[in-house]
């Protein structure tokens, strides 16, 4: 397959897609093109040695146990590096996993898989090209790029297409025989777009992770999005109605709004330590049948609460970031259901991030450091129903039906330790 052959838009898993795994790995990329991803893409920087590793940062300091500059490795030490996947991502990816040679990326996905190769640093492009035509792979099947023009140039001089990244110059772009322009998301405008499309040029955005952002992209005109959750982003049709925290790895969709929480092995849950402020994370992955229309069940553990403290569920209308400790998360509107550190239970409706409390229970039964509490979130066209599962008489009903649908979940904690396991959705 080429570039050519892809439908437009198409997704490019932005350093193999860093919110699922490990970014720039060979394990990461292999777990990309697993999950159906056409395109992944390489950060690439020369070496000491006239060698190119792939690592987007020009440090080693972020993504592994050890310290330096990208540039003061050679080949032989890059690939002594460890990948510090526990760090970085936490859950179900072990340490021991190192930063590729792009030459490694090319003896296993050059012509089997669509490339996007950044040249990082200032001296990478041609020798990323020599590298390219040393592999015998296809032209029609890489796009390279760069912030940089004389890099663009110098792609497109040798008959490789190309990518500018950052620039919305549609008109230089033409000018030098540029196939692509590269803006930013909040660069990316309807009449970028038309502009482009009317010079022969191409648009790819980045960087897209919310599907309320790949809709406005979409209706401007993009031709491809670089996403780090590419199998979000891609579409629906993966959504699922129960969680799989068990499994202790990133979903597709589990984004922070605030914070990404973390995974506790010793009882397969996934939560938030204990803070002093609001944390929430999106589960993209997780979607009611109907709606307009359902049931969530789920367990909740509380740690360290008081009165006000607790965990919470929040329910939106799309994926917009809930940053709750803000009080204003423009376009994230719904109803934040809240289990109290006293046992009562909470709801508000949230408006551009804002809550308002419709409805509270006294909190008759404080639950039990440690132990988890059974939920359970009622949703009709006309009203909200919050009750604890384990007690009796411990709920609230709301007539309520300003935001619906509300078909997104977010999980999140108020001021205390937080785990949730068992999420059902019927």
């Amino acid at each position: 397959m080429d570039f050519a052959d892809l439908s437009r838009p198409f997704v490019i898993a932005h350093r193999g897609g860093s919110l699922q795994v490990p970014e720039h790995t060979m394990e990461g990329y292999r777990v990309a093109v697993g999950q159906g991803s056409a395109v992944i893409e390489q950060d690439v920087s020369r070496l000491a040695d006239g060698g190119l590793g792939v690592m987007h940062d020009g440090t080693v300091d972020r993504m592994t146990t050890s310290r330096g500059n990208v540039a003061d490795h050679t080949s032989v030490s890059w690939g002594q590096l460890e990948i510090d996947a526990s760090v970085i991502l936490g859950g179900g990816w072990p340490d021991g996993l190192r930063p590729p040679l792009f030459e490694e990326v090319l003896t296993e996905f050059g012509n089997r898989v669509l490339l996007c190769a950044e040249a990082k640093s200032s001296d990478a492009m041609g020798p990323m090209i020599d590298a390219l035509e040393r592999h015998g792979v296809s032209p029609g099947s890489v796009l390279l790029q760069s912030f940089a023009l004389d890099d663009c140039r110098l792609a497109r001089s040798r008959g490789w297409g190309v990518i500018w990244l950052g620039s919305t110059d549609v008109a230089r772009a033409a000018a030098e025989g540029i196939g692509w322009i590269g803006p930013s998301a909040g660069r990316t405008t309807a009449a970028v777009c038309r502009a482009a499309h009317a010079a022969g040029v191409e648009v790819a955005t980045y960087t897209v992770n919310r599907r309320h952002q790949r809709d406005a992209v979409i209706a401007a005109g993009v031709d491809a999005i670089f996403s780090d959750d590419p199998v979000y982003i891609a579409g629906d049709g993966r959504r699922r109605t129960t969680d799989l925290f068990t499994h202790q790895t990133w979903l597709p969709g589990m984004l922070p709004d605030t914070s990404r929480g973390r995974f506790h092995p010793d009882d397969s849950s996934w939560g938030f330590d204990v803070s002093d402020t609001l944390h929430s994370t999106l589960m993209g992955f997780l979607a009611p049948p109907d709606p307009e229309t359902f049931t969530l069940n789920l367990d909740v553990r509380v740690d360290r609460t008081c009165r006000s403290s607790g965990g919470f569920v929040f329910l939106s209308t799309d994926d917009h970031r809930y940053r709750p400790s803000s009080g204003s998360s423009p376009g994230a509107d719904g109803y934040r259901v809240l289990l109290r550190g006293d046992g009562g239970l909470d709801v508000h409706r949230v408006v551009d991030g804002a809550a308002t409390t419709l409805a509270s229970s006294p909190g008759a039964t404080a639950p039990t450091p440690g132990a988890y509490v059974q939920l359970r979130i009622t949703v009709t066209a006309s009203e909200l129903t919050f009750t604890r599962a384990d007690t009796v008489g411990e709920m609230v009903t709301v007539a309520d039906a300003t935001c619906r649908p509300v078909p997104v979940v977010h999980l999140g904690s108020a001021f205390a330790g937080v785990r949730f396991r068992n999420v059902v959705v019927t």
